[in-house]
């Protein structure tokens, strides 16, 4: 029997580093491209995470995607996209949000225009079905929506009407960035459900489970209220939040 959580360490992460063939210093959390780990396929509908830091003018030039729901929350820098729906290009910062059902298909690019490095999560999410209609959204997302407490940038179907941005698939992501060491931001993991959990910058303690550094991640099956408080200056993570698998 699997434990109810597990504790994936920023040193477990597949490693791979700029080049002239690819763009960023990225760290794979699943199988990705060439990278092939039997053990890490994804967990539930969480398919991929890639945390990329893309090289100063340089990027992900426009390419294709077909069935797969695409969330990209910026850390640092600023990062410019293109896509075949809107056929417009705009530029996002930190803690902007983008989300992309592929459905029947979509070209896009990721580009840093800028002189400075570009920091992002590229998270990828299985759609309940293949097909159907192609849509792209973003949401500029300010520190003081996410300071000190839970925000929920993408929601699912059922909860499209009040949350910022959603996808087709029935998961939840959440981010918040802890900078007050008072702080306490819980979040409610309820009976049939999962979370991902990623500490994205900074250090976070979360109570009855083991603490995450920057790039740490926990993987969490087990329902309860988490208790996240600060473990060192500042602690920015997201929470990706599913059905729970078998």
């Amino acid at each position: 029997m699997k434990p109810a959580y597990e504790k994936i360490s920023a040193s477990e992460l597949h490693y791979l580093p700029s080049s002239n063939m690819h763009p960023a210093n990225t760290r794979f959390h699943f199988s990705f491209a060439n990278y092939y780990n039997p053990a890490r396929m994804g967990f539930g509908a969480l398919r991929v995470l890639n945390d990329d830091d893309v090289v100063p003018r340089g990027g992900f030039g426009r390419h294709p995607h077909k069935d797969m729901e695409i969330v990209s929350y910026v850390l640092k820098g600023k990062l410019t996209h293109w896509d075949s729906v809107t056929k417009k290009e705009e530029t996002i910062g930190r803690g902007h949000v983008q989300a992309i059902s592929a459905g029947s298909g979509v070209w896009h690019s990721e580009l840093n225009k800028q002189g400075d490095w570009c920091r992002f999560l590229q998270i990828w999410i299985m759609p309940p079905k293949r097909g159907g209609a192609v849509r792209y959204n973003h949401k500029n997302f300010e520190l003081k929506d996410r300071e000190n407490k839970l925000l929920h940038i993408v929601g699912n179907p059922k909860n499209k009407d009040t949350s910022p941005l959603y996808v087709n698939s029935d998961v939840n992501l959440y981010a918040s960035e802890i900078t007050d060491s008072y702080a306490t931001v819980e979040f409610e993991l309820k009976p049939g459900r999962q979370a991902y959990i990623n500490c994205a910058e900074g250090s976070v303690h979360i109570e009855g489970y083991p603490s995450l550094d920057e790039r740490d991640s926990l993987e969490l099956k087990e329902p309860g209220t988490l208790k996240f408080s600060l473990k060192g200056k500042n602690a920015h993570f997201v929470i990706i939040e599913m059905k729970k698998s078998r």
